[in-house]
């Protein structure tokens, strides 16, 4: 049941309340035998909010049946029959959907209440299906849902539950990879742009581009060196700066309590991020124009995998008290590698760029020597000639392709529409198809 009560990240995320500083700070006296820090007045001093108090950047998962998963995690985590049967049970085997055998002794008001949730998604389906069909005109592109029984649509039964956890499952790892997918796509573009723009500019141009690029660069790299993420040294980086805590009485139980903010013994996915605030501040600035919030937040997420990875043995996108525990990274002191930004880590590789650029060019009407450069240097009349270009293609994309002109066989074929003039050195650029990919 623990991991299933992970899956509620994917339900629309809120601000998270502060970390459990109260409890953390009693347990670390009962296991020391110590009593909590007081103040000059004897009253518990108020300490400051630590960096886990931070609003998301964005929604991470959402699935369309969002609100029926967390009904249904809602009504099984009220019924403690059910969580005791399930308390001892592996992490993977609630993974797969093993935690659906389960459900058979759940009290017959649980049951009516999952079959409440389960009719309530199934009219949810229903009018969606209605909707699709009426749009479309036809029903060829209906699907059968696959999180939830089909074969059984008068009762919540355990291939419900089953095929809830497993689909979940499915999604939150292929959303991963979207994500993934579409960051490597835009950070191709920005280089696709980048270089078609420099390829259009003198040499002397070119290099005062270049210069500022490095220099923009060298801005943004000019930071704190940044601690490997789920190190001891990073953690201990959170406890005193982050936490406001004596670096010298760092407690590696104390902090896995003070971060655990919802306090079901677990890290969770948001809980894991707020650890990285500090380093990711390290580089990103809001209000620094070099700064790309797009990057921040997939650093944040390179992070966050990267510990997952390390800690999370079972791999059940939570990270446990024991797992935190046992591993050497976040106990071992002054063993700190490092850790490498996007800066240098390209996401792509110089194969996948290539082939990116080609075809983003044939897109835009660029033509095949959209990215070479030229040594010579741009005259007034090669000025003319490019600005001529580009108001060339611009009239290719907004006016509509002529009609073909056809003639019977031996006729001769009609005079062609008299076209403008080009100017010296100018290229015909012809309409190109549009890719439904990129909308361009």
């Amino acid at each position: 049941m623990r991991w299933l009560f992970g899956l509620l990240l994917i339900t629309p995320l809120i601000v998270a309340p502060p970390p459990r500083r109260d409890a953390a700070q009693a347990q670390q006296a009962q296991e020391t035998h110590q009593q909590p820090q007081q103040g000059q007045n004897g009253q518990q001093e108020e300490i400051q909010k630590p960096v886990g108090e931070q609003e998301p950047e964005k929604q991470r998962y959402m699935f369309t049946y969002n609100k029926y998963l967390e009904e249904v995690v809602k009504i099984l985590e009220s019924d403690p029959k059910f969580n005791e049967k399930i308390k001892n049970m592996k992490e993977e085997d609630i993974k797969a959907g093993a935690i659906a055998d389960h459900i058979d002794d759940l009290d017959e008001g649980v049951f009516n209440q999952l079959t409440l949730v389960k009719a309530q998604e199934i009219e949810r389906l229903r009018n969606q299906i209605e909707e699709q069909i009426k749009a479309d005109g036809h029903a060829n592109n209906i699907k059968l849902p696959d999180h939830l029984d089909v074969q059984n649509w008068e009762k919540f039964g355990k291939e419900d539950l089953r095929k809830l956890i497993q689909k979940t499952v499915a999604d939150m790892n292929a959303e991963d990879e979207r994500r993934r997918d579409e960051f490597k796509e835009y950070e191709m573009k920005k280089k696709a742009e980048e270089d078609h723009k420099l390829a259009q500019m003198s040499e002397d141009e070119r290099k005062r581009a270049v210069a500022e690029d490095e220099a923009r660069d060298a801005r943004h790299n000019d930071h704190e060196k940044l601690k490997h993420p789920g190190s001891r040294d990073q953690l201990e980086e959170v406890w005193e700066d982050g936490d406001h805590m004596d670096k010298d009485s760092f407690d590696p139980k104390t902090f896995f309590r003070l971060h655990d903010i919802n306090g079901d013994g677990y890290w969770n996915t948001e809980e894991l991020e707020a650890l990285f605030q500090i380093e990711l501040d390290k580089m990103y600035n809001e209000t620094n124009p070099d700064d790309d919030p797009r990057e921040k937040f997939e650093e944040m997420n390179r992070m966050r995998e990267h510990v997952m990875t390390q800690m999370d043995k079972n791999q059940d996108r939570l990270v446990s008290m024991d797992e935190f525990m046992q591993d050497n990274e976040a106990q071992t002191p002054e063993k700190d590698p490092g850790w490498d930004d996007l800066g240098k880590n390209h996401v792509y590789t110089d194969e996948e760029l290539k082939k990116f650029e080609d075809e983003y060019a044939q897109q835009q009407g660029w033509g095949e020597g959209a990215y070479k450069t030229s040594t010579a240097p741009v005259t007034a009349n090669m000025h003319q000639q490019q600005q001529q270009q580009q108001q060339q293609q611009q009239q290719d994309h907004q006016q509509p392709v002529q009609a073909e002109v056809h003639y019977n066989q031996g006729q001769a074929p009609a005079q062609p529409v008299q076209q403008q003039p080009q100017a010296p050195g100018q290229q015909q650029i012809h309409e190109l198809p549009k890719d439904p990919s990129y909308g361009i």
